[in-house]
């Protein structure tokens, strides 16, 4: 009896899947119809058929226009530029050092020696006055200052055209003009008689001092002539201090030593090319040309023409006697002006000597001092040499030994 409502049941569900599966509108029933439980939680399912909107129609056509002009926007302002940033300079090579300490060194300025200014005349416009011995020392001037070589004595004239005193003046503006001298344009005057001496090797003892440093050195002065032409050649070295050397050749005339070059050697050499059939003196710096005549001298000869000079006639030169003579450096001329100051007595390293004296009269503000001795018993060769500037150094070049060819008739 307990099996009939089970049979029953099962007979119910299996109706109800046959009713499903053979009428096709009972699918879309079966789908919305809700199943309730006899539980407290009701469960209910729903299913719904979502159709999609229909488009939206078009708008319809409207015949097209000109747009307006959009309002222009206003610019932004644009930024500056970005700042160009300094490029660094390639790495510099590696010193030989193992290390280098403090900032990088800059490119080394080209070496100079202590005795460029003194022998070659340069100085500072703005070098102080001061004495040296018995001399007023002076300085070479703006102009001489680009000057190279050796001091030398300017000559012109035989004979004394004034007092004897310095026509040196304190202010350029104030300084009187240059004399005309042997071998200035357009000279006119007597050439002074002359007897050259022979070829002769003379060794000095050199002492000074350069930019305040007191040095000891050698010096040499060495001529060679064949009585046609000569070759000189003075050069002085210290240790720490530097070395200079001058050259001049050139040929032998009735009136003495006609130089054709002069050269001018410390770092490099420069040098002055002379032309006296042309009448002009060129350099080799491309300095200006300078005109000259017959008779002008450079800074080494000027020693050795005063020497032949008065060899030829003591008698013409007393104390007092102005020489004034033209005299070219490496870079241009100036008339340099000789007083003769008479005889004197030298206790030199190559011993006592009687000799005659001359000074170099500065004309300019900075002119550098030049002494000179020359001695009779040596043909009037120099035996002492001293030369000063404004600022203080010198240089004192004494006979240690001489080597005096014979005197040629």
């Amino acid at each position: 009896m307990r099996q009939r409502p089970l049979i029953l049941l099962t007979a119910a569900v299996l109706a109800a899947h046959v009713a499903l599966l053979a009428g096709p509108g009972m699918q879309e029933i079966w789908r919305t119809a809700r199943i309730t439980g006899s539980s407290p939680q009701e469960l209910r399912f729903e299913t719904r058929q979502i159709a999609p909107e229909p488009p939206a129609p078009p708008a319809p056509e409207t015949p097209r226009t000109k747009a307006a002009p959009a309002a222009p926007k206003p610019a932004k302002p644009k930024p500056p530029p970005p700042k160009a940033l300094p490029q660094k300079a390639p790495p510099e090579q590696a010193p030989d050092s193992l290390a280098v300490l403090g900032p990088t060194p800059q490119a080394a300025k080209p070496r100079t020696t202590a005795l460029d200014g003194l022998l070659s005349g340069e100085e500072a416009a703005d070098a102080v006055p001061a004495t040296q011995g018995d001399s007023a020392t002076t300085a070479s001037d703006a102009q001489n200052s680009a000057d190279t070589g050796p001091p030398a004595a300017p000559v012109s004239g035989e004979n004394s055209n004034g007092d004897g005193k310095s026509p040196a003046s304190t202010s350029s503006s104030d300084e009187p003009p240059a004399p005309v001298g042997i071998g200035s344009p357009g000279y006119s005057g007597p050439m002074p008689p002359v007897r050259v001496p022979p070829s002769a090797h003379l060794e000095f003892e050199a002492k000074g001092s350069a930019k305040g440093f007191q040095y000891s050195a050698k010096a040499q002065l060495s001529f060679k002539t064949d009585g046609l032409t000569y070759q000189a050649r003075q050069e002085v070295s210290a240790f720490l201090v530097g070395s200079r050397s001058q050259t001049s050749t050139g040929r032998i005339t009735p009136h003495g030593l006609s130089p054709q070059r002069f050269g001018d050697k410390a770092r490099s050499e420069r040098a002055a090319h002379v032309d006296v059939d042309k009448g002009q003196i060129t350099y080799s710096g491309n300095d200006e040309p300078q005109p000259a005549s017959a008779g002008v001298q450079d800074r080494l000869s000027i020693f050795l023409q005063l020497s032949s000079m008065i060899a030829a006639g003591p008698e013409r030169y007393p104390p007092g006697t102005l020489i004034h003579i033209n005299v070219t450096s490496a870079r241009t001329t100036d008339v340099w002006t000789f007083a003769v100051d008479g005889p004197e007595t030298l206790e030199l390293p190559a011993g006592s000597r009687q000799t005659i004296r001359l000074t170099r009269q500065p004309r300019k503000r900075y002119d550098q001092v030049a002494h000179l001795w020359i001695d009779p018993a040596m043909q009037y060769l120099p035996v002492r040499i001293r030369i000063s500037q404004a600022n203080g150094d010198f240089a004192d070049l004494q006979l240690q030994s001489a080597t005096v060819e014979k005197a040629s008739p």
